[in-house]
């Protein structure tokens, strides 16, 4: 999943330096064959983690009492792999001067999550495998809607002849972009599968505290990897309009930005850690 995050923002930059060069038959082009990109990864990605689902929990030394449901959770998630991609691929995809109406398609998408949680778990039973089909719900929706908005809001992605092509070109500006920033998103999530391997052996209890932790890490990281994303695309379109001074400036601020919320969020988990954890 974190390579598929990777990606996605990797393959929004050549379409943000297309968007700020005005080259938008480029554009059209690197949407068209990101989208093709996208769905070949992804599929391949979901045939194969699916496969290897069960040995992969193996392999992480996952308890035997929790085993079955960790199995049905990680594999719908995978099944769910090209909703997943396409969710951030499109969300990614905000180029075109518009960032607030894929925010409020994602808001919407966490929302519903969160409704289909509680009626998959609650009402109709289907406990820990509710929860993924949720999420995975959730994400296809959103993703629908992000492609319905993106070509009806944005003329110039009305795409002409022979502009929906897979390219070679194209596709190599893509992968040259989006497959460092999938590893480099993968080489951090490699490291907490490795943690979460020896957090296994430990014991339930520990798995469910070291979950715990991690749930909360990931909601107070989620800003610091969102101001990467969106720097991404900052640059790739003030370097298309070749506009280096907007990039230094936006670095400087950037960079203010993150401090300070790190300050932000050591003060708050430093005082209020008990108080999160018990949420």
């Amino acid at each position: 999943i974190g390579f598929c995050t990777g990606c996605c923002c990797g393959f929004g930059i050549p379409v943000a330096q297309a968007f700020g060069a005005r080259s938008y038959s480029d554009l059209r082009r690197y949407v068209a064959n990101s989208l093709w990109v996208s769905l070949i990864i992804s599929v391949v990605l979901a045939v194969v983690t699916s496969l290897l689902c069960e040995r992969i929990l193996f392999m992480m030394q996952t308890p035997h009492d929790i085993l079955h449901h960790a199995y049905l959770y990680l594999l719908v998630t995978f099944i769910g792999i090209p909703c997943t991609f396409f969710y951030n691929l499109l969300a990614s995809i905000r180029a075109l001067g518009d960032s607030k109406t894929p925010f409020y398609f994602l808001l919407m998408a966490a929302i519903l999550n969160i409704v289909l949680d509680l009626f998959c778990i609650l009402i109709l039973h289907w406990s820990v495998a509710g929860a993924a089909i949720a999420t995975v719900f959730s994400q296809a929706v959103s993703a629908l809607l992000c492609l319905y908005y993106m070509f009806r809001k944005f003329d110039i992605l009305k795409m002409e002849k022979g502009e929906t092509a897979l390219d070679k070109h194209y596709i190599k500006g893509l992968l040259d972009m989006g497959v460092p920033m999938g590893l480099q998103f993968s080489i951090t999530a490699i490291g907490s599968i490795m943690l979460q391997s020896a957090n296994n052996a430990l014991g339930t209890s520990c798995v469910a505290a070291f979950t715990a932790g991690m749930r909360i890490k990931m909601f107070f990281m989620c800003p610091l990897e969102s101001m990467g994303i969106a720097m991404a695309t900052y640059c790739g379109q003030n370097y298309g309009a070749e506009k280096t001074e907007r990039i230094n400036m936006g670095l400087r601020a950037s960079f203010f930005m993150v401090c300070l919320y790190c300050i932000f969020c050591f003060i708050v988990l430093h005082l209020f850690a008990r108080h999160i954890i018990y949420l």
